[in-house]
């Protein structure tokens, strides 16, 4: 019975009985399997997860990671070519699921490094993540690996601000990008339900950088006070380095007269976030940390220290594999500004 191999259909009955708190013991009764074989299973198929409440990481048994081990192995003894030497593994493992990078950034940082490694691409290194050659599963990966294009049809009808500026207002050299200054702002929300605690998100549309702060709720009096306390970091230099700010039609962004006193605001068009873009894919990253439908009451402002330091401090692609802290720093050292954040 021990020397049984374990189908793909008992697996899933292993993790199902593992979410139900059912032995390993009475496991290899019920699957037909030794309890060493349960045991070895148990250990090859866990996989890491972050709680959405806690933020804590805690390990669960995967059938799917499972499943894709034992077909490694049967691809390796079939003499299927890997270029997936220890060291690499180790590499990608720590570039992806500690520091969070992209696979495509992690390709970059140990081509940078010049080691004496396989080299391969962002596709292979999706494909071996899938396949389980890596202690790494879907939730050490960006949002999504395709981006779909937003549907730009003919707008419902929606409730925008009275007597504020349109985006359609907005200075030509925003739509540039060769000056920094011009900010993109929103909201990340855990649930929906009441005004709950949420993170206020502005993006500098030239350089990537990002501001995330805690909103104690969703509401226009929480963002005038960290509109206060960016004015009060940045002080006399906030003018040169705040000139516009573009947000939606939310609630929490609805006193236009009383935010006008920190630079000058543009309202997008009703259900028009791709007007937005910089500022939604920033949020994208967010929610690796911060999931939609999760509540964030535990969430703190050390919380969103760290999330802006990581995002600030990762290579984009789009920026040519630079950093979003450096891009602003050498901007705001050409202009004189001390930067705050």
């Amino acid at each position: 019975m021990g020397g049984q191999h374990l189908t793909w259909e008992k697996r899933v009955a292993i993790e199902s009985l593992l979410k139900a708190k059912v032995s390993a013991v009475k496991i290899a009764e019920v699957v037909g399997c030794s309890k060493r074989t349960v045991y070895r299973e148990i250990q090859r198929g866990q996989c890491e997860q972050l709680n959405g409440t806690t933020y804590e990481m805690y390990t669960i048994y995967s059938a799917q990671k499972a499943q894709n081990r034992a077909d490694q192995m049967n691809d390796l003894h079939k003499g299927r070519p890997v270029k997936l030497c220890p060291e690499l593994a180790a590499h990608l493992e720590d570039y992806i699921g500690t520091q969070h990078y992209s696979p495509a950034a992690a390709v970059r940082e140990i081509l940078l490094q010049g080691l004496a490694l396989p080299q391969i691409s962002a596709n292979t290194v999706y494909r071996y993540i899938y396949r389980g050659y890596l202690h790494l599963c879907g939730l050490d990966l960006p949002v999504g690996r395709y981006n779909v294009k937003q549907k730009q049809g003919e707008q419902r009808p929606a409730k925008a601000h009275r007597n504020d500026r349109s985006i359609d207002e907005r200075p030509p050299e925003v739509e540039t990008r060769e000056d920094v200054g011009f900010w993109e702002m929103d909201t990340v929300v855990g649930t929906s339900a009441g005004p709950s605690r949420c993170l206020l998100v502005l993006t500098e549309r030239k350089t990537r950088f990002g501001i995330v702060r805690v909103l104690e709720s969703k509401t226009a009096r929480e963002v005038l006070r960290v509109l206060r306390e960016l004015r009060q970091e940045f002080g006399e230099d906030f003018r040169k380095l705040f000139k516009t700010i573009t947000c939606d039609n939310g609630c929490e962004f609805a006193a236009a007269k009383e935010m006008e006193q920190f630079a000058p605001i543009y309202y997008c068009h009703p259900y028009s976030s791709w007007e937005r873009g910089t500022n939604e894919n920033q949020n994208k990253l967010i929610r690796r940390f911060c999931k939609k439908g999760k509540s964030m009451a535990c969430v703190t402002a050390d919380h969103a220290e760290y999330i802006t330091l990581w995002m600030n401090n990762s290579p984009r692609r789009l920026l040519g594999w630079r950093r979003p802290a450096d891009l602003l720093a050498a901007e705001c050292a050409a202009l004189g500004i001390k930067l705050a954040v």
